[in-house]
């Protein structure tokens, strides 16, 4: 798990590992999607965003995430 601190103008400085991974560099967008209180974050590409928006509107994706949240909660 990586953390990031927010500044008062709500930015964040991304971990180097986490800008690796996604191969992002300076200037790229970066696109934030959220479902269900979960944010999933990756390199904006129109394609794979659309791939990606018709996963997570998926019945069994949601699912797995109400089951995953559940088990979050009962080890809290």
């Amino acid at each position: 798990m990586e953390l990031a601190k927010l500044t008062s103008k709500g930015q964040i400085t991304i971990p180097k590992h986490i800008r690796q991974v996604l191969d992002v560099q300076e200037g790229d967008r970066i696109a934030f999607i959220e479902e269900d209180g979960l944010v999933i974050m990756t390199k904006a590409n129109l394609q794979q965003l659309h791939d990606l928006q018709n996963i997570l509107s998926d019945d069994k994706f949601k699912s797995i995430i109400h089951n995953a949240k559940l088990h979050s909660e009962i080890k809290e």
